[in-house]
């Protein structure tokens, strides 16, 4: 799975990039605490995040793993601004590939996930899945 975080820039445009990076610091635990042992999860890159499943085949399951990822996500963060305590609420898309109908390779099924992602941001529909 490819996790964006959407309108990121308007928290680190307001707040600042040490607020922006609390809550990376934030999503980062919450990506965490929502991983099942057998997956692997990792900042990409700026507000991406790749979260790795395994071993899932129904496309059900993967879907439910992906709602309950936004969910997390969702939830308002406590964020110090100089003296003040902010709650930005963020949202995310997704883009899900799956292995090995979407590609043989990590460098391919990433690409797909994030063709996919973009889907799902466009849509505004959470997550899709690489077609």
């Amino acid at each position: 799975m490819f996790v964006d975080l959407n309108n990121f820039k308007t928290i680190n445009d307001t707040y600042g990039h040490q607020a922006g990076d609390a809550v990376l610091q934030t999503v980062a635990k919450r990506l965490a605490h929502n991983t099942r042992n057998e997956d692997t999860v990792s900042r990409y890159g700026g507000d991406e995040f790749l979260y790795l499943l395994t071993p899932l085949h129904e496309q059900k399951d993967i879907a439910m793993i992906a709602a309950k990822i936004l969910k997390a996500i969702q939830a308002p963060c406590d964020v110090r601004v100089r003296d003040v305590i902010v709650n930005p609420c963020l949202d995310a898309s997704i883009g899900i590939s799956v292995f090995p109908k979407d590609g043989a390779s990590g460098a391919a099924l990433i690409k797909r996930a994030d063709e996919a992602m973009y889907e799902a941001k466009e849509n505004k529909s959470g997550f899709a899945f690489a077609q």
